[in-house]
């Protein structure tokens, strides 16, 4: 199962050998992990490569040239961030990565070690963090959109974009959210899931 899995996103994918076997390596690690740290569901195991790996890869063809610095909210076993700092074969971006949890920051270092990536992790509470300015914030399974664009707003630039990858609820996030900011939007459908959804936030700012 979780062969098939690989062969049908690399065939999408069409990454470079040593991307390949990077992200190889990072499954890998994910999986003798997996048990002392619940990393990701269970039952998502036999699918990493399209649940996780494909559905972090489908960021990258939304990040631009004058992109910069890549800001992923509660990490968690390191998607998306990671598996774009992979695809990142040439570093021209710097991803920073923010974790509460110790041992989930431990793995995420052991990853970063391990395939040479341009990325950072902060180990600290998201609304602890000394702000910087970011071109992306990611977050992936973190929190309600509300929430989301309140942990992002100390680290917006002018013309910052936040990529929030969420599920069939997302309209229902979207009211309480306009209630509190106004924002440009766009929604990008997921190539992982039918309900999934990429938002795309820009231009936000507190009402």
């Amino acid at each position: 199962m979780i062969t098939a899995d690989r062969d049908f996103v690399l065939k999408q994918l069409h990454l470079s050998k040593q991307t390949v076997e990077k992200l190889d390596r990072y499954v890998e690690l994910l999986e003798q992990e997996q048990n002392k740290l619940n990393l990701v569901g269970r039952s998502t195991l036999p699918i990493v490569w399209t649940r996780h790996i494909l559905d972090s890869a489908q960021l990258f063809k939304i990040f631009l040239p004058t992109d910069k610095v890549i800001l992923d909210l509660g990490s968690g076993a390191g998607f998306p961030a990671l598996v774009l700092a992979i695809m990142d074969s040439e570093h021209q971006y710097d991803f920073h990565l923010i974790e509460s949890d110790g041992k989930k920051c431990a793995f995420l270092n052991k990853i970063i070690e391990s395939c040479d990536l341009n990325a950072e992790v902060h180990h600290i509470r998201i609304e602890q963090t000394e702000a910087f300015g970011a071109d992306i914030i990611t977050a992936r399974a973190l929190a309600p959109l509300d929430r989301l664009i309140k942990y992002a707003y100390p680290f917006l630039k002018t013309k910052t974009r936040c990529l929030f990858m969420k599920g069939e609820k997302v309209d229902e996030e979207l009211e309480p959210a306009f209630k509190k900011y106004q924002f440009r939007i766009e929604k990008i459908q997921s190539i992982t899931s039918k309900e999934g959804t990429i938002l795309s936030l820009s231009g936000i700012k507190k009402k």
